[in-house]
């Protein structure tokens, strides 16, 4: 399973952490500080992200406008009344003016030592590049967990030395901010390198949620148990206990089979695009799903997660058969959806090839979309 998570800012507006939770995220990487002054949404997503559920690790952005041993004061005293649960994060990416390589690594190390001596090893988060120019491949940083930005299509990012391995991916600065509740539509996305356990590991914590899951789901199953003895109890007494129903109720529900209606659909690890993928689909194969989130089903081979605008539920055979409606897929291998019918409308999505949609509207060259809901050019699609 890979574990997924976001990073944000004031610069994500009025963020929804119940929207980030129902999406996938397990841990959130909040801005608190920069300099001495705290970021104004900071207050508001640490406590929203708790109610939500989220492993919280905050971030203190590291600038040359104050001394560090002041800008490290201020971090930490931020968190002196709830820290979070993951490590505390310095955000080492600023440069200098002057180009001095010297001062950003003599900040940093002034930074992480007072850090140290409250009792916190903190994760750096920097870029290859970065890293690069302004640190150095001393062991002394090696002590210290790496939180790695390298957007790449690649399985794994480069790791700068004396680094060996990474904590914590920032692999897109493109994420679908709406489907993770920001009010920007782009939203940082993030992977931990480890399974869930060994997060909560990192934090402390038992996983509470999966541990809520399993006593719901026991006591479902127990409930289904009860009613059946119950319509039992009532039956004559020459009848016996049906013990093919009780034990039925302990089997998992019937896995749902779906129809493929896209050409080469992708097949991703996680439940948005921006992920990698990890296999494709042919039109009309079918596919077993053993899970929904939101508008993705996860199937069971091979593994991964699918979008259900390129699936057809079994629910759904008749409806479409009975819809006279026009539908039409994408022939390009990703195409823009624009809020409204011209280049100069902002975008809010995209489509994939072999994506199917339907058509309520046209206008100059560009279709309205039902779902996902927008404009796009009519150039790259074909009647189905």
């Amino acid at each position: 399973m890979t574990v997924i998570g976001i990073d944000i800012s004031k610069w994500n507006g009025n963020w929804d952490a119940q929207k980030a939770k129902a999406a996938g995220a397990q841990f959130v990487f909040v801005k608190s500080s920069q300099s001495c002054f705290v970021d104004p949404r900071f207050s508001e997503n640490w406590k929203n992200a708790r109610e939500a559920g989220l492993l919280r690790g905050a971030y203190h952005y590291l600038d040359y406008t104050k001394p560090a041993l002041d800008q490290a004061k201020y971090f930490s005293g931020l968190l002196k009344e709830d820290p979070g649960e993951l490590p505390v994060v310095v955000d080492f990416e600023q440069p200098r003016d002057d180009n001095n390589i010297n001062i950003p690594k003599s900040f940093l190390r002034q930074f992480v030592e007072h850090l140290q001596s409250d009792g916190n090893i903190p994760i750096i988060y920097t870029s290859p590049s970065f890293w690069k120019t302004y640190g150095d491949s001393s062991t002394y940083w090696y002590q210290f967990p790496l939180w790695i930005a390298n957007y790449t299509l690649a399985s794994a990012p480069i790791v700068p030395p004396p680094w060996l391995s990474w904590e914590f991916w920032q692999f897109s600065k493109k994420g679908p901010g709406q489907l993770f509740g920001s009010e920007a539509l782009d939203i940082d996305i993030n992977r931990f390198n480890g399974s869930l356990e060994e997060l909560y590991t990192l934090a402390k914590r038992e996983p509470k949620s999966n541990l809520t899951e399993r006593i719901v789901t026991i006591e479902l199953r127990l409930a289904s148990i009860e009613k059946i003895l119950e319509q039992q109890s009532l039956a004559p007494a020459s009848s016996s206990l049906d013990f093919q129903a009780v034990t039925s109720a302990l089997e998992p529900e019937t896995i749902q089979t779906a129809v493929v209606t896209g050409d080469q659909v992708l097949v991703r690890v996680g439940p948005f695009a921006a992920l990698p993928s990890v296999g494709q689909l042919a039109r009309d194969s079918k596919v077993e799903i053993i899970e929904s989130q939101a508008e993705w089903s996860k199937i069971k081979s091979p593994l991964g997660w699918v979008e259900n605008s390129a699936l057809q539920m079994p629910s759904e055979i008749i409806d479409i058969e009975q819809d006279d409606g026009e539908y039409m897929v994408c022939r390009a291998r990703a195409l823009n959806i624009r809020s409204g019918p011209g280049s100069s409308f902002p975008i809010v999505g995209w489509l994939e090839s072999g994506q199917r949609i339907k058509v309520l509207d046209r206008n100059s060259g560009w279709v309205q979309l039902e779902a996902p809901e927008g404009w796009s050019m009519e150039t790259y699609l074909s009647p189905v």
